[in-house]
């Protein structure tokens, strides 16, 4: 049975900061190839591992970012995926592209697919149209809140259901037409189909089945579209998912 994840103390995240700050060159320069998709003087497209954050946190010094800095001291954040969430992920090289981009994303331009495993059996298609934001006294959850003034759309359709220790789930595309935080997991959470291995939304549901069934959060980003901040041109980026 998979044990509940454990809150790093103080000490443990002392000893990974110093154990990271302590890694030779070569180590991030690995790394940094290990994780490449694509990379040119503008941009850098990344396959994020899971468990790994985007940027380092207010203690824990162990990230992406900080990785891929060590390797490029240029690399600039655009945007950002959960710790527990794996897949796509782009920087800039230099203030011009990172400004580009993310005016991207301001205007919706970016094409977006996710790609998850959620408990239960999914209709074939659908929509979430539901406005999502955090939640202070259940840090870090996230929570539907129809009075909140910031909209949070994801659209989804069902690639197809399957059954695991005989229990019901179906494996979905997920087109996040907003960005808001936690969306995708909240989204569907709140349609009745937690996702499978989420430490944070499905160990209070069906008594952790949900959790149980999966060694890690089923979330994965698999393919983004967007323009080229240098010259326009249309470029896309597929990644492998993992589980």
């Amino acid at each position: 049975m998979r044990e509940l994840p454990q809150a790093l103390t103080s000490e443990s995240i002392a000893q990974r900061n110093r154990e990271e700050s302590q890694q030779p060159q070569v180590f991030f320069d690995d790394f940094a190839k290990s994780v490449t998709l694509y990379r040119d003087d503008d941009i850098w497209v990344i396959d994020k591992p899971h468990g790994l954050l985007s940027v380092d946190g207010k203690e824990l010094k162990v990230s992406l970012q900080s990785r891929l800095l060590k390797a490029d001291p240029n690399v600039k954040l655009i945007h950002r995926l959960d710790m527990d969430t794996s897949g796509i992920i782009i920087f800039a090289r230099n203030s011009e592209s990172q400004s580009h981009i993310s005016k991207q994303f301001i205007d919706r331009i970016p094409s977006k697919e996710y790609q998850a495993v959620v408990w239960g059996t999914t209709p074939q298609q659908g929509e979430v149209d539901v406005p999502v934001r955090y939640d202070p006294p259940q840090k870090p959850k996230h929570i539907v809140d129809m009075d909140w003034n910031k909209r949070a759309y994801t659209k989804y359709e069902t690639l197809h259901h399957e059954l695991r220790q005989g229990n019901p789930v179906s494996r979905v595309a997920l087109y996040p037409i907003t960005g808001r935080s936690h969306q995708l997991r909240v989204h569907m959470l709140h349609i009745g189909h937690v996702m499978l291995g989420d430490p944070i939304y499905a160990q209070d549901v069906l008594d952790g089945k949900p959790y149980q069934l999966s060694p890690r959060l089923c979330l994965h980003a698999r393919k983004l579209r967007l323009k080229h901040p240098n010259n326009g041109v249309w470029l896309e980026w597929e990644s492998d998912v993992p589980f």
